[in-house]
């Protein structure tokens, strides 16, 4: 049971008051990125402002520890994009759906909602004020804004209703479901998502009473082998798909030959090199590096993915020594480029 201060001082270490006064000067940042269809804005504080300080210490003491459905396995200690996908190895039959503008179909009021079940206050008034703060804390323009440390977090706990429904009407087919953000991923050995439009048109539905909508766009199916952002799930194992590692492989092999350029002081012409790829995963015409930090950062980000699919539990397979050379030959890439005057 809590009132207003000792909440406030044991996740924030301060008064009310003081949190209060500083989301008056919420100065978010944002950059554009290019999506299927159009463009998705990033928002983001410096990591200096002292609204994303008070934002981290309520992700790390209050909103991480709240239970969660075993569905969930996006931005969760323990989980990841492979334990997203691992939980359907060996089906026959795949759905994937997706949720159109996530984060900003997100709303004060059900944030609100949803925090009240994880909050004891006496007085009642103090309840009222905490929301209140919670709720101003983690938004921007009454939704959450995709970019912001807590958003991941807060769109897990009020997802968590809809991911129960979802299991359990999942549970009378026999079909297995796991949701990665706004990724829903459904996997049965007998259940043909493809022929089964009923089945779709309930999951809008559940969505739906919170007005969420489905992207029909990439809705997908799969029966034996299901692809999914460059991942391939079999019969017995996931695995990186071929255009995936196509694109991995070029772009190493890029870095590796024009080496000399950076350190003949062309850091320019590297770039303008780099840019003429022809990659399956990135449209460098419309997302072109523009600088060598967002270069190093894309190996960076391949190397992230690749450590996640390492299962330090299984077999050392082929697949996974393939996994661990890729990522030591990523490493030594970013460290020569690094040396070569790359930043």
């Amino acid at each position: 049971m809590y009132n207003i201060d000792n909440f406030c001082y044991s996740i924030w270490g301060t008064s009310y008051e003081k949190v209060y006064k500083s989301l008056t000067k919420k100065e978010y940042r944002s950059f554009k990125i290019p999506k299927k269809g159009g463009m998705r804005t990033i928002h983001y504080l410096e990591r200096t402002d002292p609204v994303f300080v008070y934002q981290q210490k309520l992700l790390t003491r209050f909103l991480e520890k709240q239970p969660l459905p075993v569905c969930v396995k996006g931005f969760r200690k323990g989980e990841s994009y492979r334990s997203f996908l691992a939980e359907h190895i060996g089906a026959k039959f795949y759905m994937r759906m997706d949720i159109v503008s996530f984060f900003p179909s997100i709303h004060s009021s059900w944030i609100r909602e949803t925090i009240a079940g994880f909050l004891w206050c006496k007085p009642e008034e103090d309840k009222e004020k905490l929301l209140s703060l919670i709720c101003n804390l983690v938004t921007l323009d009454d939704a959450l804004p995709q970019g912001a440390c807590t958003s991941p977090a807060v769109s897990n706990l009020v997802m968590a209703r809809l991911d129960q429904r979802i299991t359990k009407y999942c549970q009378v087919f026999n079909v297995r479901y796991t949701r990665y953000a706004d990724d829903l991923l459904f996997s049965s050995q007998d259940f043909d998502f493809s022929n089964s439009r009923w089945f779709i048109k309930k999951m809008q539905t559940i969505l739906n009473t919170r007005h969420l909508k489905v992207n029909f766009s990439k809705l997908q199916f799969g029966e034996m082998e299901f692809a999914l952002n460059g991942y391939v799930i079999s019969d017995s194992s996931i695995r990186l798909s071929r255009s995936r590692l196509s694109d991995i492989w070029r772009v190493l092999k890029f870095a590796v030959l024009n080496c000399t350029l950076l350190r003949q002081n062309k850091k320019n012409d590297f770039l303008n090199n780099a840019n003429q790829l022809q990659l399956k995963h990135r449209d460098l015409t419309k997302q072109p590096f523009v600088n060598g930090f967002q270069f190093s950062q894309y190996l960076c980000g391949y190397r992230s993915f690749l450590i996640s699919m390492v299962d330090v539990n299984a077999s050392d397979t082929y697949f996974q020594k393939s996994l661990k050379k890729l990522i030591v030959k990523i490493e030594k890439t970013i460290n020569t480029l690094d040396d070569s005057g790359l930043l």
